[in-house]
């Protein structure tokens, strides 16, 4: 229901629109009634007010001058204006102070009780956007006060490949989040680690501490809000330092005379030494080999404390033959995860570069001791020997192997799939009958398969094996054929000159049309194509 206000100086104008008109039809609750503009503005004082009927020519105050202090004191009243002189002067005013209508008395009734049907629709609207925008506020308020830790989070799935680095979902999340960034800003990152508490801390002792150290380095190393400190665990934090207010990229030594004083700071105050590490300006989307970099350095980094580390000092050190550097932690989750398509991808891709580089033996052998230690450090968490998954110790390489890419290749991708397999079938208490059915699979890999033989070999029903193989390997007994199927024909492709029929054959397809479509599936190559790659032929 809504409250109507009339306003004029003749009582029986008042009267009329008061009394002669049956507001009954109209959710009006309740209608007031002043003489001038002062009585009328301490009504609207006392009561909300959603409709004002004004006369224009009222003396001590005109109804223009009433219009205008509505606006100001009552923004959400309706105001429509009665007169009884056709002035365009006071239409053009009543028109610029947004009155709802302009009316010439006298007036029909009927007109008027329209026109003011038509402004409780307005009010109707007025209010209900009053709605939204309250509504809009609260979760705006809410988003805001969250916002630091939303665009902590994304800077973390970023740099943890959880978020697409490509230019363009960069660009939609950084809006999304009201950075002042795009894909191609330039931006400079500063790793803080934290190498050593003076003091004896609990585990809570420390994350209280860590939050402190968190709160310095927002002071002092960003020393505008032109970035944002993410954390990132193992004692590392990153400075992610965008343009300064001025639209001006800082030098490096304001940045290291700033963390100079952080490191000072921390360590007479927070009982703590830590190391910076300054990178070269660069793009968003260079975010993360901007970071790995940085992390080589801090690895690299045996002897300095509470030091400033430039990535431009050290940068010949570490650029070698044009590589990026060989990330086996990286690859290390994949395979602790048995992520083996991602692995494979990720050894596909640090080969082609090699390739293309034209690494040499020494590299070569740097890699293989790099990814051993990987296996080596796999091997010892889960408390694993090696002959369990290498019973051949196929781990072992030759000469041949390290002056050969792609042998090397074959090799790593052969001990990936072993393993990652390894990882998969045991995290996941794999029965005895399903890894039996697995071995036979392998075994019989150039033979038509059967459900039922298969079923049969370990005592179980056809339909009770399908369930429990999917339930405890993620895959069907056709999927995980393919898979067998797939991993044996890339390993004859990479190591024989097999013809690609001979090869589709051996692995149990005689269809070649079909084995080529399911190979493309799998790998993105057709055959031809996958041999053409990885045999430079």
């Amino acid at each position: 229901m809504y409250n109507l206000l009339i306003v004029d100086d003749e009582e029986i104008a008042i009267r009329g629109i008061e009394k002669g008109i049956d507001w009954s039809e109209l959710p009006i609750a309740n209608i007031y009634t002043a003489y001038d503009g002062e009585e009328a503005r301490a009504i609207l004082t006392e009561h909300t007010i959603h409709i004002v009927i004004s006369d224009i020519d009222m003396p001590n105050q005109s109804g223009i001058e009433l219009l205008e202090w509505v606006n100001e004191h009552s923004p959400a009243s309706i105001t429509i204006f009665l007169t009884g002189h056709a002035d365009f002067k006071y239409a053009q005013q009543a028109v610029q102070l947004d009155c709802f209508e302009y009316l010439l008395k006298p007036i029909d009734h009927g007109v008027l009780k329209t026109c003011v049907n038509g402004a409780i629709d307005k009010v109707k609207e007025l209010e209900q956007l009053t709605k939204i925008k309250s509504t809009y506020s609260l979760f705006y308020e809410q988003w805001n006060k969250q916002r630091p830790i939303l665009i902590e989070r994304f800077w973390q799935d970023v740099l943890h490949y959880r978020h697409s680095g490509a230019p363009e979902h960069l660009d939609s999340a950084l809006q999304n989040y009201a950075l002042p960034l795009q894909a191609d800003s330039r931006i400079r990152v500063v790793l803080i680690s934290i190498e050593q508490w003076r003091e004896e801390w609990s585990a809570r002792d420390e994350e209280i501490m860590t939050y402190g150290i968190r709160n310095v380095a927002e002071e002092l190393v960003l020393a505008t809000p032109s970035g944002h400190i993410v954390q990132d665990g193992n004692g590392i934090m990153y400075a992610i330092l965008y343009k300064g207010q001025d639209g001006q990229e800082e030098t490096s030594s304001a940045i290291e005379e700033r963390c100079r004083l952080f490191i000072n700071q921390c360590k007479l105050v927070l009982h703590c030494h830590l190391s910076c590490y300054i990178g070269e300006v660069g793009t968003v989307q260079q975010i993360r080999s901007a970071v790995r970099t940085l992390l080589e350095l801090e690895r690299s980094n045996v002897s300095d404390t509470c030091a400033i580390i430039m990535e431009r000092e050290t940068k010949p050190k570490l650029e070698g033959n044009n590589l990026q550097l060989v990330h086996f932690d990286d690859w290390a989750l994949l395979l602790d995860s048995g992520k083996q398509q991602q692995l494979s991808k990720r050894i596909d891709e640090c080969f082609d570069q090699m390739l293309e580089s034209k690494v040499d033996y020494t590299y070569m052998a740097s890699f293989y001791f790099g990814f051993m230690n990987m296996l080596f450090q796999w091997f010892n968490k889960k408390g694993v020997l090696m002959t369990d998954v290498f019973t051949n110790r196929e781990w072992e390489v030759g000469e041949n192997v390290l002056k050969s890419l792609t042998r090397m290749r074959t090799w790593a991708q052969q001990l990936s799939v072993q393993l990652t397999d390894y990882a998969n079938q045991n995290g996941k208490d794999v029965s005895q009958a399903v890894e039996k059915v697995q071995r036979y699979m392998e075994a019989n890999l150039g033979e038509d398969f059967s459900r039922e033989r298969a079923a049969e070999n370990v005592y179980l029903n056809p339909a009770y094996l399908s369930r429990l193989f999917r339930r405890e390997t993620g895959y069907s007994l056709t999927d995980y054929l393919v898979k067998l199927r797939i991993t044996k024909a890339r390993m004859e492709l990479e190591k024989t000159n097999n013809r690609v029929s001979d090869v589709a054959v051996a692995v149990g397809y005689a269809n070649f049309s079909h084995f080529s479509k399911l190979f493309k599936k799998m790998t993105g190559l057709t055959p031809q194509e996958y041999r053409k790659k990885y045999q430079g032929v």
